[in-house]
């Protein structure tokens, strides 16, 4: 806190796009603000505020607030992170940063931008982004699953291989046929989780990539999260996204995982069915997705 401090004038203040310089502060002010949102790691933010996919209020050589925007994927960006230093009220700084974010945002073709928060840790900023004309489009929703039985293998004439790092042009263009823009995945995302070979494995049918899936490993090993299963639209319904859930969950008991979990869209109800045959319950937990148009 600042107690012997005088609030800051933010009309003596400059709200600009971010540029190399301002990386060390940013990071440190992502790190030290009681007011922080990020939901990602130094590698995807320090490249953002260098190209200057951020906004900074700065005031004198202090950066007091900043805002850092993902990749844009087909006319649609995320809000990686927002932090605001003590020395600003939330209300005024969000007030401020969210307008020339949205003009970097338009001069760049996006068309929407989405936030998803933590409903305990970010509150704080949900009320700020929906004065600013962000709204509630959905949840993502939490499901668990305790055991390690299999109630189908799906379609046995699918072959299930490790991917390769040859495979990344292909899972790339398959993720973008699975998914709506705003949840598909780029290279800077699916790169490194092949690399990571723990658990990445892609369906093929007829010689053609027709799905794949991937999962992290916490806690030692204890807990498997199912990151991603897509399939191909023009292949659904023939038993290859439950070939692939039977494999991560083949994959968690070889692994000895106490705990499997998962997440997905509120309203998809389809791939919810089939999380609930295959024994995951949902826990409870939702994270609220807003979306601004530009």
């Amino acid at each position: 806190m600042w107690p012997f401090r005088k609030p800051v004038d933010l009309s003596a203040a400059l709200v600009r796009p971010s540029q190399l310089a301002d990386v060390t502060a940013v990071s440190h002010l992502l790190n030290a603000a009681s007011r922080r949102f990020a939901a990602a790691s130094g590698s995807e933010l320090y490249p953002a505020v260098e190209e200057g996919r951020a906004v900074v209020i700065q005031l004198e050589r202090e950066v007091l607030a900043a805002a850092v925007l993902s990749r844009p994927i087909h006319q649609v960006a995320w809000l990686r992170a927002l932090a605001v230093s003590e020395r600003l009220q939330p209300r005024e700084a969000v007030a401020r940063v969210a307008p020339a974010l949205e003009q970097i945002a338009r001069q760049q073709a996006i068309t929407h931008l989405y936030y998803a928060g933590d409903d305990q840790s970010d509150q704080w900023l949900r009320p700020l982004l929906e004065q600013a004309g962000y709204y509630h489009q959905t949840d993502v929703v939490v499901y668990e699953k305790r055991d390690w039985e299999i109630p189908a293998n799906g379609n046995r004439d699918v072959q299930v291989r490790p991917v390769q790092a040859v495979d990344l042009a292909e899972v790339l263009q398959l993720d973008m046929r699975c998914f709506e823009p705003q949840w598909v995945k780029d290279e800077s995302i699916l790169a490194p989780a092949i690399a990571d070979g723990s658990f990445f494995v892609v369906a093929e049918l007829n010689g053609q990539l027709a799905g794949y899936s991937y999962a992290t490993s916490h806690f030692g090993g204890r807990l498997v999260h199912l990151v991603r299963i897509a399939v191909d639209p023009d292949v659904r319904g023939r038993g290859i996204g439950v070939r692939l859930l039977a494999e991560f969950v083949a994959y968690a008991a070889e692994a000895g995982a106490g705990l499997l979990t998962l997440n997905t869209q509120a309203y998809n109800h389809h791939a919810q069915r089939l999380y609930r045959w295959f024994g995951f319950a949902p826990t409870g937990e939702r994270q609220p997705v807003l979306c601004r148009w530009l």
